[in-house]
């Protein structure tokens, strides 16, 4: 019971309050793209670990914030269904996330997931701090996150935080850290997208990639040392 209220806790906490999680844009019964009011960004999302392990790292929500944001009506979160919004890809699991963004500038936040498998549940996230302008009436894809969990060393970031102690050390999570590239996979991608969506197709979508990972940087937000 301990162990499962921690959770519950860990979970509210991540998604910021409920009203701020918001569904994919389309799925794959979506008659038309309105984007009067907001634009459509489209992503992929490769998330997987170095070692092998019953513990796969599987994202559940993606979070975006708007520039100098002062609260949660500056923060957009988008809930990722594993059944519904993910194909396979040899032995990976691609995740298709469809957003609907207001027109204007953006921090790509982070990641957030769980690793479990009986008895245990850990918990991640995968730290960008990436900026995104979204433009008005546009459809966008924006490349290919692809994170892959690894051993720490040192004082790395962290890829989970430290409680609950057992889970978090025994998926990893708290032990591991995330490389992570922004890949030009748009060839590929936006036929995915095209195939598992049809409202797409025959639709333009811009192609305007994220910036690099700057790992670095976000060493440095999170833990307030440059790696060397």
């Amino acid at each position: 019971m301990n162990r499962l209220v921690a959770l519950v806790v860990i979970s509210c906490a991540l998604l910021t309050g409920c009203a701020t999680v918001n569904p994919m844009a389309i799925n794959n019964k979506s008659a038309k793209v309105d984007t009067t009011s907001k634009s459509l960004v489209l992503m992929t999302i490769d998330i997987s670990r170095a070692e092998k392990s019953r513990y796969e790292p599987k994202p559940f929500v993606i979070k975006f914030s708007k520039l100098h944001a002062q609260g949660k009506d500056d923060q957009q979160n988008f809930r990722i269904n594993e059944d519904d919004d993910s194909v396979d890809e040899g032995d990976h699991t691609i995740y298709l996330v469809r957003m609907a963004l207001a027109p204007g500038q953006y921090t790509l936040d982070d990641i957030w997931g769980n690793a479990k498998a009986f008895p245990f549940v850990g918990m991640f996230s995968v730290p960008l701090f990436l900026n995104l302008t979204v433009k008005p009436n546009s459809i966008t894809y924006v490349g290919r996150v692809v994170a892959t969990l690894r051993p720490r060393q040192g004082d790395e970031f962290s890829a989970g935080g430290l409680f609950p102690l057992i889970d978090q050390s025994v998926t990893g999570l708290s032990t591991g850290t995330w490389d992570v590239a922004i890949d030009d996979m748009s060839q590929k991608d936006i036929t995915l997208f095209r195939s598992n969506y049809p409202v797409l197709t025959g639709v333009s979508i811009e192609n305007t990639l994220l910036p690099p990972f700057d790992r670095a940087a976000v060493q440095r937000l999170l833990v307030g040392t440059a790696n060397k």
